[in-house]
């Protein structure tokens, strides 16, 4: 799920399937020229299928993105 919690800043809920924590929010500030990505979830397939498919729906190239 995408929620735009203020103007141009995003949150992404990302799945931890089998975590009792179920799910972590990444967010994602979009600039002009760069966007920062907050909390890019843990090192597991469906954690990067969630992140992808919400990049994708936001438009937002790799390339330009940094990661904290």
């Amino acid at each position: 799920m995408i929620e735009e919690v203020l103007p141009n800043i995003y949150r992404i809920e990302i799945p931890l399937p089998r975590n009792p924590l179920k799910y972590l929010n990444s967010y994602l500030i979009k600039g002009r020229d760069r966007n920062l990505l907050i909390d890019t979830g843990f090192n597991r397939d469906e954690c990067r299928k969630a992140m992808f498919e919400g990049l994708r729906l936001l438009d937002v190239k790799l390339e330009k993105t940094d990661l904290f």
